[in-house]
């Protein structure tokens, strides 16, 4: 006898999968609060680097920091809409 699989959650996206680990869906305030405080770290840290830093061709890799606080941004967005539904 087969079960129904009408009330089966779809299987998250594989970038959630790697970006959200299983804890953090047990304690998803402490998650979020401390990828919070890392994606404000890593956007200070940007707005720094590219204050400081001339031209040149190094310059580009103060982005790397900004790219970082965007993904953590991403991951409190997609964690707490997955613990809210």
């Amino acid at each position: 006898m087969h079960g129904s699989t009408h009330s089966t959650p779809p299987a998250r996206p594989l970038l959630v999968r790697l970006a959200i680990r299983s804890w953090e869906y047990r304690r998803p305030r402490l998650a979020m609060g401390i990828r919070i405080a890392s994606g404000i770290f890593n956007l200070l840290l940007a707005i720094v680097l590219f204050a400081a830093i001339s031209p040149s061709p190094l310059s580009a890799l103060a982005a790397l920091p900004l790219a970082g606080s965007a993904a953590l941004f991403w991951t409190v967005y997609r964690l707490q809409a997955s613990v809210q539904s």
